[in-house]
């Protein structure tokens, strides 16, 4: 929860007529910006004078919510139920404009939204008990703060909406009850004597409002008469006995426990009802004023909130729960997106005070996605589905960085597509065309709300900060437009952000490479850390991706310069509270340490392709893990040495982790053995050949291939591992080679179908060896180097042959279509590979009944794989669509052709299974 504080120099100040005592002299402080840093605030907290309703003025820092202002005026008066309390925004002008504000929204936000549309004057913040709990009246008599103040604020809320209508019973019973609180030791026939009563009518009428229910021609004798009558009724009553008879006269005639809406159930056939919310029957709804009510749902079943404007003229709002059981969720349609709002507080309210929980239940729709309400949990304000968290205390102060040497022309700048978004508003690709050099691409952080000078400034540190470095693996400023918009320009890293790219990488990431990213923002990190810089926010998403091989550290909205001290404490903001390290959560203090543990969990990250740290654990549980000695899990794959290099920057003491200089070192290191290991597994892997599931009862054909032809054919492959790994550098060279190749090579399967008897064309598919591919994300079969020959069949009439060679003409037809090809041909293309399988594969199941049981489970299998690999091709069809006009297209149209490709070499491994079990079958009917 942020702070808020009452000014010592600002003293209580009375509601109506009185002025303000702002300072010691009784003078105004009306300085420029000073009135906007307090907040007034009107409640119902007694006081020694006659009006009890008072006001409260509360200093706020930007980062002050609406929690911290009820908060600081609850611990004031010692009240012990704070969930019942909120904060109501009224305009006088106008009785429509009611506004309860959330308990996490910021007040600066607050003032800025509402303030601007109409005068401070008009506007007037309310503090009211509003979520009641069951049984409120017993459970508000153990807290005595809590029980005035809801009898101060009902009296008062039915003297304004009912002074006109009461009977004139009730009003003489609630008279004689505040006359009875008022005066605490009056006797009960003190009003029998005439100089009392008068003495009464001349002090406390004046403020007293039983004259106000009677018509003017009662008589003053008969009304002394029912005063004296009554009073001695309630001359034996204590003042909380008062309260509670109070409360009980008027609740048959004034429901102060519920509120009601006029809205309608549904959003499309609606039912005009009157919503009813209050402790007892939780969500319920009246069709008309004399019916009975009907139940909805419980506060405890109530899973979700959310509410929108509907896409009418009328601009109607809609507010949907999500309720435990229920089918689909209840839809309410209401006048206005205001009362939407106000229902939704309401509600949120309650289930908060139901499930003795702080955080919110509202979600909140922005540009298609869920984002949850933030949460303010005491000193950290969390939600569920964001990485950062708030953390407050007093206020920071920002300097307007000095940028003219690197102001751009803003027609000198092509603002481009939307890549991504940032803190302060979206970041657009780009081009700068400078004035004496060639056209460069550029990367463009806009903000959306820079007519707030505190904003502008925010948004330019991040600028003032980038210009101060030069470094191959930190993002370089290029310039700033510090006129509205303004806008930042930097450089463009075209692979986009880290953490996306291993997700869509993963399968063409190999160890070595993960480990070269860390090793390059370890030597980023350690320049920062020459410079006294501290980061504040590493993690994978704050890296970007400028070329396969090469990495950058960006968004350093968050670092400071620690100037002469050893650390930067943190004074507001949302931080990321699952990368940092125990003594940023606790104490807000930044070091070059704590920029050490972001970066361990940094690099969890990366080994983790992508995966963010603590799933599934709220923020404000995090410290404690790290409190209890729980660490990250080694990710699968990772090397020990770079495991325990991890666990030394999670020390739980900072004097204990090793220093940027020091990590750079033993990360170079740790990749030249990985590097080391990687090639000797290459080696490995070629001498492997593929595993045949045998007759148990036979024993392996021998093999025909001398050892002359392995070495041969050993020092071949080894030779075209090197040439894969001179591809790779340049994509789009690799990728038109792998086409021509490809196609020269699967053309050899259907060029002149063999004569009866003659060895299969097919035999030269294993040529296309799955290793010449450097996309893992295809399960491949293990290729023999040198594996046998098609059988010496006969092929006529063979329709399992016939439909292999269909299938491979279908894939030579789509790889020699598929580059010029627009996003939706791709799925004709890849429906005619499918067509062609599908026909492959009935052929196969008529074949397999009269071929030898003991080889069925080996084409079975062959099958499956083909099945997987046609699926493997759909989903990356599905991605090059997704990510069409993206730098990412290029690679996943590599990637369709390396599953095609798959797709073919399994279909001839399919018929050499069946050739094989063919002649097993030949073999068993011969004559011995």
């Amino acid at each position: 929860m942020a702070t808020a504080y009452l000014d010592p120099n600002l003293n209580h100040t009375l509601l109506e007529g009185a002025k303000s005592r702002l300072s010691a002299g009784g003078s105004d402080r009306t300085m420029a910006g000073s009135v906007d840093r307090v907040l007034k605030v009107c409640h119902h907290f007694e006081s020694n004078t006659e009006n009890s309703c008072w006001s409260s003025n509360i200093r706020y820092g930007d980062a002050t919510d609406v929690r911290g202002i009820i908060q600081k005026i609850l611990d004031i008066n010692k009240v012990r139920w704070t969930s019942c309390f909120g904060l109501r925004l009224s305009n006088g002008q106008s009785k429509d404009q009611v506004h309860w504000l959330h308990p996490d929204l910021g007040v600066s936000h607050v003032r800025e939204k509402y303030e601007q549309a109409r005068p401070n004057e008009e506007w007037r913040y309310e503090l009211r008990i509003r979520y009641l709990p069951k049984g409120f009246v017993q459970q508000f008599t153990e807290d005595k703060p809590t029980l005035n103040y809801f009898y101060h604020q009902v009296k008062h809320d039915y003297m304004t909406e009912n002074g006109d209508q009461v009977e004139q019973d009730v009003a003489l019973k609630l008279g004689c009850l505040e006359i009875r609180r008022f005066f605490k030791e009056m006797r009960g026939n003190a009003l029998d004597k005439k100089s009392n009563y008068e003495l009464l009518e001349k002090k406390y009428l004046n403020f007293n409002f039983i004259l106000i229910f009677f018509p003017f021609f009662v008589q003053a004798k008969t009304l002394r008469k029912l005063i004296q009558q009554t009073f001695k009724q309630v001359a034996n009553l204590n003042d909380e006995q008062c309260i509670l008879k109070f409360l009980e006269i008027l609740a048959p005639i004034y429901r102060y426990d519920k509120e009601f809406f006029k809205c309608a159930l549904g959003s499309s056939w609606v039912i005009q009802v009157e919503l009813a919310i209050g402790p007892e029957e939780g969500i319920s709804y009246l069709t008309d004023k004399g019916s009975t009510p009907t139940h909805l749902a419980n506060f405890n079943q109530v899973q979700s909130i959310q509410y929108s404007a509907m896409e009418e003229k009328d601009r109607k709002g809609m507010l949907q729960l999500n309720v435990a059981g229920a089918p689909e969720p209840l839809t309410v349609t209401t006048a206005s997106l205001t009362m939407a709002e106000n229902l939704a507080d309401l509600i949120d309210g309650y289930c908060r005070l139901v499930s003795m929980e702080t955080h919110s239940f509202i979600i909140r729709v922005q540009k298609g996605k869920l984002e949850a309400v933030r949460s303010g949990v005491r000193a950290i304000s969390v939600s569920e589905t964001d990485d950062y968290a708030e953390i407050v205390d007093e206020e920071d102060t920002y300097t307007m960085p000095s940028t003219r040497d690197y102001e751009i022309q803003r027609d000198r700048i092509e603002l481009g597509r939307c890549i991504g978004e940032g803190q302060f508003g979206d970041v657009h690709q780009g081009v700068y065309n400078c004035p004496d050099k060639a056209s460069l691409a550029v990367a463009i952080k806009t903000c959306k709300n820079c007519t707030s000078d505190s904003v502008r400034e925010k948004f330019l540190q991040e600028a003032l900060t980038m210009r101060q470095f030069d470094h191959p693996h930190i993002v370089k400023l290029i310039g700033v437009i510090t006129e509205n918009p303004v806008w930042i320009i930097m450089e463009l890293c075209t692979l986009g952000e880290l953490r996306s790219f291993l997700q869509v990488r993963k399968y063409s990431l190999d160890l070595a490479t993960l480990i070269l990213y860390a090793y390059q923002l370890s030597t980023a990190l350690a320049y920062l850390e020459s410079k006294r810089f501290v980061h504040r926010d590493i993690a994978a998403r704050n890296v970007l991706v400028s070329a396969v091989d090469c990495v950058m550290l960006g968004d350093f909205g968050l670092s400071r310069y620690m100037e002469d001290s050893s650390y930067y404490k943190a004074s507001k903001g949302k931080l990321p509270i699952k990368w940092m390290a125990p003594e940023s959560i606790n104490f807000r203090r930044f070091t070059s340490a704590s920029d050490v543990w972001m970066f361990g969990v940094c690099m969890w990250e990366i080994l983790m392709y992508g995966i963010k740290p603590f799933q599934g654990v709220k923020n404000n549980d995090v410290i404690g893990r790290i409190e209890n000695g729980e660490r990250l899990a080694m990710p699968p794959q990772c090397p020990p040495t770079l495991y325990s290099l991890m666990t030394k920057c999670w020390s739980y003491d900072p004097s204990k982790r090793p220093r940027f200089t020091e990590l750079k070192t033993q990360l170079s290191t740790i990749l030249e053995e990985e590097k080391l290991q990687q090639e000797e597994r290459l080696r490995m892997e070629m001498r492997r050949q593929v595993t045949v599931s045998w007759d148990p009862d036979e024993a392996p054909p021998k093999v025909r291939i001398n050892d002359c032809l392995c070495s041969i054919c050993q020092a071949l492959m080894e030779e075209r591992l090197m040439m894969q790994q001179q591809q790779m550098e340049d994509d789009q060279r690799w990728l038109e080679q792998e086409e021509i190749f490809m196609v020269v090579k699967l053309y050899r399967l259907i060029v002149a179908p063999p004569r009866p008897g003659a060895p299969a064309n097919l035999t030269n598919l294993p040529s296309l060896c799955p290793v010449e591919s450097y996309n893992e994300g295809v399960k491949l079969q293990p290729q023999e180097i040198s594996p046998p020959p098609t059988a010496n069949l006969d092929r006529s009439n063979d329709k399992v042959y016939e439909n292999v060679t269909g299938l491979v003409k279908a894939v030579i037809e789509m790889s020699n279509r598929i580059q010029p090809a627009a996003p939706e041909e791709y799925v004709p293309m890849v429906k005619e590979v499918g067509l062609a399988l599908r026909t492959l594969l009935a052929t196969v199941d008529e074949t397999i009944p009269v071929l030898p049981a003991s080889t069925h489970r080996e084409i079975e299998m062959a099958q499956k794989l083909l099945n997987s690999d046609l699926a493997e091709l759909i989903a990356k069809m599905k991605l090059a669509q997704q990510y069409v006009m993206t730098s990412l297209q290029k690679d996943y149209k590599k990637q369709m052709l390396m599953a095609a490709h798959a797709l073919a070499v399994d279909a001839k491994n399919l018929l050499d299974v069946i050739d094989q079990s063919r002649l097993k079958m030949i073999n068993q009917t011969r004559p011995h």
